[in-house]
């Protein structure tokens, strides 16, 4: 039987987050060629917008699949089943809502185009039960595989609507669906395949659905104001300043996302892994040393990927309009870095026995954002827009930290360091040189890893 593993699941998701990445960024690219910049920022919120809306039907439901059935897998079909069911009911009133919503705020928007959105958001809502679950067995090649469908047949039918010289967003909406709906349907499919019915004993949480529910509460609450943590400052853009400005902002926010996709798929991997030890406070100490050591050896090396793919890529594949998009992409590459260091914390209180903080954590992160980008957007732009989401993720790592009772200081002392060194890039400056210190403590992870490799059977 497969378990969960930090390492091997983790570069699985990778692999095909950036595959799917990369072949999102062309899809992005054909968008931006095909559509007025106007209509693309339009395009881009009103797919968050309903993506934001619709992430409570989620419940925070795949969450709980994912850390309790490692400890459970032959109550695996029996589990996303029931979560499958319980996500059905809960989405009939955010489908009606969502509906009078968005045809109150974009009067003059096609009626086709939000429908096609909201189907979008909705099909995506209703994998994550069965993709969880996937991981939770130790499948997430399966999972991987799953996500990087999506995306292909995604792009696949945008380069079929430029060649054929459509410039509709809602043309572009409809193949975008099509991916979404072919993935959902063979998520299904192979979830039920791989899930097991051999063992029906699950945690007392799910004794009852209202058990059930009470237990993915804070999650739930939780995923409610995530989206918020990537999509706001689109959204403050949107009312404060223009569409333009979205564009311009989502261009370069795309290439933080392509790196993210690292920090992501650490995340999803290491929740069932320290799921699986939650009540054994030493196993679940080293894991999350473990984890903090890889992120400690991945930051230097995503500081200088990132920089140099963005700064030939953008000005390649995006016209002039687009050109200020490395400049910002520049400043949250600060946040990418503050990000990728709190993921040990930030999983730890996921998996732990008081889900609660992580809603806490959460909740700080937005409101903090939230009046950054208040302060700095109508002054700065764009540029404010992504320094109110650098603080974001600053709230991120150190409370984290905070509620998780560590004082750990070289975490703190890298984040500031790599802040300094992002800002030195952003403006060519060759101080940025500051930066190759950040190399000392990651040989030292190196060396702590490979010395595990050697005696750790989980690495």
């Amino acid at each position: 039987m497969r378990r969960p593993k930090l390492a091997r699941d983790t570069a699985w998701l990778a692999t095909s987050d950036g595959l799917a990445i990369i072949t999102g960024l062309i899809g992005q690219i054909i968008l931006a060629k095909a559509l007025l910049q106007s209509e693309y920022g339009l395009l881009v919120v009103i797919l968050d917008a309903f993506a934001t809306m619709y992430i409570l039907i989620d419940a925070g439901l795949p969450t709980i699949l994912a850390r309790d059935i490692p400890r459970h897998p032959g109550a695996s079909r029996l589990a996303v089943q029931r979560v499958l069911r319980l996500q059905f009911y809960i989405s009939i009133p955010f489908l009606l809502l969502s509906g009078f919503i968005a045809t109150s705020i974009w009067k003059d928007v096609e009626f086709e185009l939000l429908i096609i959105c909201a189907s979008i958001a909705f099909g995506q809502i209703m994998s994550y039960p069965h993709k969880a679950m996937l991981r939770a067995l130790g499948e997430a090649r399966i999972e991987s595989g799953l996500k990087l469908l999506e995306r292909l047949l995604t792009t696949g039918f945008y380069w079929i609507f430029l060649s054929n010289g459509y410039d509709s967003p809602t043309i572009f909406a409809c193949g975008f669906s099509i991916g979404v709906f072919i993935s959902l349907i063979a998520t299904l499919c192979l979830g039920e395949w791989f899930s097991r019915n051999d063992n029906p004993d699950l945690p007392l949480d799910w004794k009852s659905n209202k058990s059930l529910v009470m237990a993915a509460l804070p999650f739930a609450i939780t995923l409610g104001v995530l989206p918020y943590v990537t999509k706001l400052q689109k959204f403050l853009l949107a009312w404060l300043s223009n569409y333009d400005d979205v564009g311009l902002y989502h261009v370069a926010q795309l290439a933080w996302i392509a790196g993210l996709m690292l920090p992501q798929a650490m995340r999803a991997a290491l929740l069932p892994y320290l799921g699986e030890v939650r009540n054994d406070e030493k196993q679940f100490a080293n894991r999350m040393s473990l984890a903090h050591h890889w992120t400690v050896v991945i930051l230097p090396i995503g500081l200088i990927a990132g920089h140099s793919i963005v700064y030939f890529a953008v000005p390649t594949f995006f016209n002039n309009d687009y050109s200020d998009a490395v400049q910002i992409f520049d400043i949250l590459l600060a946040g990418w870095a503050m990000t990728l260091l709190s993921i040990p914390w930030y999983v730890a209180l996921q998996a732990g026995n008081n889900p609660w903080r992580f809603t806490g954590l959460i909740s700080l992160i937005v409101i903090f954002s939230s009046i950054a980008g208040w302060l700095l957007i109508p002054q700065y732009g764009v540029m404010g827009a992504a320094w109110a989401s650098v603080i974001g993720c600053s709230v991120m790592l150190s409370v984290s930290k905070l509620l998780c009772g560590d004082d750990e200081l070289l975490t703190d002392g890298l984040a500031i360091l790599s802040v300094i060194t992002c800002y030195f890039i952003s403006i060519e400056s060759w101080l940025a040189l500051v930066g190759v210190i950040i190399a000392i403590p990651a040989k030292n992870s190196i060396d702590f890893l490979l010395h595990q490799y050697g005696n750790s059977e989980e690495e």
